[in-house]
């Protein structure tokens, strides 16, 4: 702004240069409202100065009159200069001279025309001075408050030792008032007001400085190297959260995306943060329409993130759930589009994606349970969540020395801790399948513990027993040998489930376009007055274990 700003003075919280430099610059709007204001008090002092001049004192009313035509003269001028954007910082300094010699001014102009003694004994002079240290502080200059205290002061002491000290008191009040020891009373005074006027003025700029530095810890939490904008949380775990975000580059597009993230006291553990990037690596190899992509990852300040596709909509487990609710049953021929996205899916993942070196990655996911499966508006299915994915990069079996992902969804042999492959995520698709069907959950029991006996040695009844209207249909053949606890007897691959759920949809009725998008709205607008859990409870009381034992025999 033309000539200015007025450099910030050292009395800045650290790190807030840029707030104190972009308040700097509003300094001039203040200054023009300060002039502004001026302009009205002191003409409105004219008036009462003409009207003391006709009415009650010639001398003083004109005096005082001829300094108030002069004050508003100046402070038109300098109104006008600065909202021109001229001369900016002489009109500035020549304000605060006038500003700190009101006081003085007017000590003068009562000592002439009224004498010394009602001059020393005024308040106008206390209450100019008072003003202007509360303008002082308004524009939050602690160097400007003392300053103006010992200039005042200085001036003060000037004034009565050059022009009152021997002049004629009248005869009256000639006391320890008006000696010189008090003098250096009043201006010693005047000093430490101006002292008080910088210690506010400092702990104002302290105050605000916090405030602002607080302000942008959060913004920044909130802003992602400048790329992504968090929203709302999604969903929160003992590793990390996601967030909705939106992707906004230079360039003036933006793209809703989910981002990631890191929980801070994770971001020192350098294993952790190993497996968080390498989640990320795959996510960002396994580019198909059935698995939610990866396509940044980075650190910020304490914390390490990825950004990836956003899908709006719900994952199967709250699908579930919100069907038992309802009491609404997912047609058959949808749970198997559904189970053949999913198979086509991991078919991807465990076959076709390639590392860098372009050699099969051979990723097995390990956690694939509803919770993890997306289900979008439009219809579309995603796998998401690879965190605790490995990939093998051979066809060979590998063995696990901890359990990994949700107990209730794991194949026989993670839960046993024996050797592995890719059919594990077959197993868990199958479950996958039997739940949504029963809406159920299988194995889900009162603790972890019963959870994995039920797991490891429960049978899983055919879902025809809680669905009569699949009877006679390849579910319960599906089912049977996706679930067979025997590896060998399961189905061999993704790709060979794919099949056989691409079976099931053909010898269903025919899909008609959009029939799964429908569904989807159809659920989410189904009344329901239930709370989380109680949703929960209904889900799981359907085809309780114990009708379902019952009707087996068992």
């Amino acid at each position: 702004m033309g000539d200015y700003p007025v450099r910030p003075d050292s009395t800045k919280t650290k790190g807030s240069a840029p707030l104190w430099a972009e308040f700097d610059l509003e300094l001039v709007t203040l200054e023009r409202a300060v002039a502004r204001a001026a302009q009205i008090a002191i003409g409105t002092s004219l008036i009462v100065a003409i009207y003391v001049a006709l009415f009650v004192a010639l001398a003083m009313g004109r005096a005082l009159a001829i300094e108030a035509a002069l004050a508003v003269a100046w402070f038109t001028v300098a109104h006008a200069l600065l909202t021109r954007n001229v001369a900016v910082r002489a009109v500035m300094a020549t304000n605060l001279f006038l500003e700190a010699s009101l006081p003085a001014v007017a000590v003068v102009v009562l000592s002439q025309t009224q004498g010394a003694a009602y001059a020393l004994g005024s308040w106008v002079p206390p209450i100019l001075f008072a003003c202007i240290i509360f303008l002082s502080v308004l524009r939050l200059q602690p160097v400007l408050a003392a300053g103006l205290g010992f200039f005042t002061a200085a001036e003060y002491l000037a004034i009565y030792f050059l022009l009152l000290r021997d002049a004629p008191l009248r005869g009256y009040l000639d006391g320890a008032l008006y000696r010189p020891a008090m003098q250096f009373s009043r201006a010693l005074t005047l000093v430490l007001l101006g002292i008080m006027g910088a210690l506010a003025s400092s702990t104002l700029r302290r105050a605000i400085g916090n405030a602002a530095h607080k302000a942008r810890s959060k913004e920044r939490a909130r802003e992602l190297f400048g790329k992504y904008r968090i929203g709302k949380l999604i969903a929160s775990g003992g590793m990390g959260s996601v967030y909705e975000a939106v992707y906004c580059p230079e360039g003036g597009f933006e793209r809703k995306v989910a981002v990631k993230r890191v929980h801070p006291h994770l971001a020192g553990d350098e294993g952790f943060v190993n497996s968080f990037r390498e989640e990320a690596e795959l996510g960002a190899r396994l580019a198909h329409p059935n698995i939610v992509t990866v396509f940044d990852f980075g650190r910020e300040g304490d914390t390490y993130f990825f950004a990836m596709e956003y899908v709006d909509g719900m994952d199967l487990s709250r699908l579930r759930k919100r069907c038992a609710a309802a009491h609404v049953a997912i047609p058959s021929r949808l749970v198997a589009l559904i189970g053949h996205e999913i198979a086509e899916g991991l078919a991807f993942a465990h076959e076709t994606a390639l590392d860098a070196e372009g050699k099969p990655l051979r990723v097995v996911h390990r956690d694939l349970n509803p919770a993890n499966v997306l289900l979008s508006r439009t219809g579309q299915v995603k796998i998401s969540d690879f965190g605790v994915a490995k990939a093998l990069h051979d066809a060979t079996a590998h063995e696990t020395k901890r359990l990994v992902g949700k107990i209730a969804y794991l194949a026989p042999e993670l839960a046993r801790g024996d050797a592995f492959d890719a059919r594990v995520d077959v197993y868990s698709l199958g479950l996958v399948m039997w739940e949504l069907l029963c809406l159920r959950q299988a194995f889900k029991r009162d603790s972890d513990a019963a959870t994995l006996n039920a797991v490891t040695s429960a049978a899983i009844p055919p879902p025809s027993f809680a669905r009569p209207d699949i009877a006679g249909t390849r579910w319960d053949e599906f089912c049977a040998k996706a679930l067979n606890p025997d590896v060998n007897l399961r189905y061999a691959s993704a790709r060979e489930a794919s099949v056989a759920l691409a079976e099931i949809l053909h010898d269903e009725a025919t899909l008609a376009p959009g029939e799964l998008a429908a569904f989807y709205a159809q659920v989410e607008a189904a009344p329901t007055s239930s709370t989380p859990e109680a949703v929960s409870a209904a889900s799981d009381s359907l085809a309780a274990p114990t009708v379902v034992e019952k009707r087996l025999g068992g």
